[in-house]
């Protein structure tokens, strides 16, 4: 057959001439496909099972552009991180350095216009002006190919702040200071370097997953200070468009975009604060150009009606960060860093994790706090080179009592936004002291009026106190039934009562089993139909434990075996982390091991029988187990022998809820300790189990067990680090246990 004609042959001979694999493994996939004989996606599947291309490389491939995923003869484009209005950032891989980076390409078609072209020159300059810090992604390379430019940065796992919030909710004080003072102190060290960034916002503030800093990213609309500024020659934008997002745009940015300094990065950080307490934007508005001027006529919005548990002065630091006059701010982002510092928490001993990187600017070497282990940095006498002094805050009393548990302020803080007024009306070009908004934000209240307002203030924190409450009742919302990235179908249960354990008169009853109770698990719920398989476990961790996967013919579609519960749990982790942002993904949900009790209420799926299928069940086709012709519960035919290895999933009959091989097959594991005694004083409402133990619980039985140890109510327990051909796992998706 031609190629023409067949799109395996095609994509085989795309694999061959892009040399992203090598000979062996081209040979090793062709025996196979000669064995298989396979469609195109079944190909593709298993070359992405194996690991040896990802699925944004198989697609390239398939399509015929496999030369495009070596850019320069030496960065292997692996996926696709991000991508922006000049161009898309890729994970690659740097086949010369042998590491992964981030590599940013600007559009083709955006080359045509050659401000464009300079707008991206420039950003390659600017990054290239800075040394390397720890809190700003640092710029490893740059160069044009042909029409295509680009630049190679260096590649952070993580989740930007946007995401972490969206998915985790409000960050708790600390550590949502600690992300903001970072990345202060990365824009410290940008402004020494004549940079201002323009779009500080919560998605170019990166916290990588395993720990570390937090990197300031994206500087792609960085001009140099110091550069010369003709009327056309370095003006990127267009007049009337307006440099940043408009939810974190300092006034003066919205009025002249190419004049501000760092002081409107300041800003912006102020409100990526306020949003990482909150969860929200500063301000709200119905279009950009609202939001615009609610960010110029608006007093920066108040924290403690949705955080009731911030202190006072954290608001106040907000309100200063976010003064709608430049210089009523801190002046340098090393101020902001060293006021949110004392809000932060403490560092490890020895660590110097609060320490400021050294160099010009930074002060002189930390000292110890008495309250804390870890150090404090101190400022200089003289604030950062090329910026204007720091303004103290008229009117704000020199000492204060600080909040408990988060140490003295490093500097005063200022007093509270005088609020100006919230008219809406169509900005001027300049502001001047005949302006209506630098009036506003400069007059005072009347003396006589501070009991009403007080009175006001009061009123609209109680209100915002009962809204905040009735906000953290509420339930997130509750995704439909849904197939995941890795082919796992999730059906929904809702939750319910049932009568959990057996009693002394069912066939195969053990003391563990009793007494019988009434439970009831708390709903809605997803749980796998099936158990985990060989080929999605593999897909996920890289690796695969089983056993009976190495006899089997086919064992991709096994049950994975020989897994720990160690193991089992992080396959959860790992595939919560790859969920996220997926459209079924919801905050405050996770993928995890089922509780002891939403297994059985899961494989009752409401009976009171032994088994779901009533009080016997078929070999091969309701469960597979160890048929012997002597078990009460199994219906079998005497020349059946057992299997040497599970079946394949989802090959037997559901239960009720849609559920397969909950009888046999793996047995699986639970969340929960084990303990023989632990229904004798079990919760009633969603319980968790024992509080500890030195084995978890394993159900349903397996392959190899009689059918009476594959009953609803039948339990054990193994421990945890152990490994047996026999467990395996299934998996919820539900709320996070607390």
């Amino acid at each position: 057959m031609s190629s023409a004609a067949d799109p395996t042959a095609t994509f085989f001979q795309n694999l061959q001439s892009c040399g992203l694999l090598t000979a062996a493994q081209l040979r090793e996939l062709w025996g196979w496909v000669a064995h298989q004989k396979p469609d195109l996606p079944t190909m593709a599947k298993e070359i992405s099972r194996r690991g040896w291309l990802t699925a944004f490389q198989i697609k390239e491939v398939a399509r015929g552009r496999a030369a495009a995923l070596l850019v320069a003869g030496r960065y292997r484009l692996l996926d696709v991180l991000g991508e922006g209005g000049m161009g898309r950032v890729y994970k690659a891989h740097d086949t010369k350095m042998g590491r992964d980076v981030a590599l940013k390409v600007i559009r083709k078609e955006k080359l045509v216009n050659p401000a464009a072209a300079g707008r991206f020159a420039q950003e390659i300059l600017a990054l290239g002006q800075l040394t390397k810090h720890p809190n700003v992604v640092e710029v490893l390379d740059a160069d044009q190919v042909g029409d295509s430019h680009y630049c190679v940065m260096e590649y952070i796992d993580g989740s930007d702040l946007t995401r972490t919030v969206r998915d985790r909710g409000p960050l708790p004080i600390p550590e949502a200071c600690e992300i903001i003072r970072q990345a202060a102190l990365g824009l410290q060290h940008a402004s020494e370097s004549g940079l201002v960034h323009r779009d500080i916002k919560p998605s170019n503030i990166i916290v990588p997953r395993a720990g570390g800093p937090v990197k300031l990213v994206d500087l792609g609309l960085a001009r140099l200070m110091g550069a010369p500024a003709d009327e056309d020659s370095h003006r990127i934008t267009q007049e009337g468009f307006v440099i940043g997002t408009p939810d974190f745009l300092a006034p003066e940015q919205a009025r002249d975009p190419m004049s501000v300094d760092v002081r409107a990065d300041i800003y912006a950080l102020g409100g990526t604060l306020f949003y990482a307490l909150t969860g929200r934007a500063p301000y709200e508005g119905g279009n950009p150009t609202e939001k615009l001027l609610k960010h110029c006529t608006e007093p920066p919005p108040p924290l403690r009606p949705l955080r009731p548990d911030a202190p006072p002065q954290l608001e106040h630091l907000i309100h200063w960060f976010m003064a709608k006059r430049p210089e009523d701010r801190p002046q340098a982002p090393l101020h902001m860093a060293l006021a949110l510092q004392p809000f932060c928490p403490p560092p490890a001993p020895g660590t110097g994790a609060f320490a400021a990187p050294g160099g010009a600017g930074y002060g002189p070497a930390p000292v110890r706090h008495p309250r804390a282990s870890g150090t404090y940095p101190l400022p200089h006498a003289a604030p950062a080179r090329g910026l204007p002094r720091a303004r103290p805050s008229p009117g704000y009393p020199p000492a204060y009592p600080h909040p408990p548990g988060y140490g003295p302020p490093a500097l005063p803080l200022p007093p509270p936004e005088p609020s100006p007024s919230n008219q809406v009306f169509k900005l001027p070009p300049q502001a001047t002291d005949r302006d209506p908004i630098r009036r506003r934000s400069e007059a005072r209240f009347p003396v006589g009026p501070v009991l009403v307002a007080l009175g006001a203030l009061f009123v609209v924190a109680v209100i915002g106190i009962a809204v905040y409450r009735l906000l953290l009742q509420s339930q997130p919302a509750v995704p439909e039934p849904f197939t995941n990235t890795s082919g796992m179908k999730l059906v929904r249960l809702e939750g319910g009562t049932f009568r959990m354990g057996s009693p002394d008169t069912e066939p195969g009853h053990r003391p563990d089993e009793a007494p019988v109770h009434e439970v009831t698990v708390r709903g809605p719920f997803f749980v796998s139909a099936t158990e985990i398989t060989n080929g999605q476990y593999f897909k996920l961790m890289g690796s695969n434990p089983s056993k009976g996967a190495k006899i089997a013919a086919r064992p991709e579609h096994l049950p994975v075996d020989n897994v720990t519960w160690d193991e089992a749990n992080e396959f959860c982790r790992k595939l919560t982390e790859k969920e996220r942002g997926s459209p079924w993904a919801r905050k405050n949900w996770e993928y995890r091991l089922p509780t002891e009790a939403e297994w059985e209420y899961a494989c009752r799926a409401g009976t009171a029988t032994p088994v779901a299928f009533g009080e016997r069940m078929v070999f091969g086709n309701q469960a597979v187990f160890k048929p012997d012709g002597t078990d009460p519960l199994e219906i079998a035919d005497e020349t059946l022998r057992p299997l040497p290895v599970p079946q394949e999933t989802g090959k037997t009959e559901p239960n009720k809820f849609g559920l397969y091989d909950m009888h046999g097959n793996v047995a699986e594991w639970c969340s929960d300790w084990y303990k023989s005694e632990a229904y004798r004083d079990a919760a009633k409402d969603n319980p968790t189990g024992p509080a500890d133990g030195d084995r978890r619980v394993v159900r349903g039985g397996s392959f190899r067990d009689a059918a009476s140890l594959t009953r609803s109510a039948a339990r054990t327990g193994v421990r945890p680090t152990d490994r047996h051909d026999t467990i395996g796992f299934r998996i919820v998706y539900a709320p996070v246990v607390k």
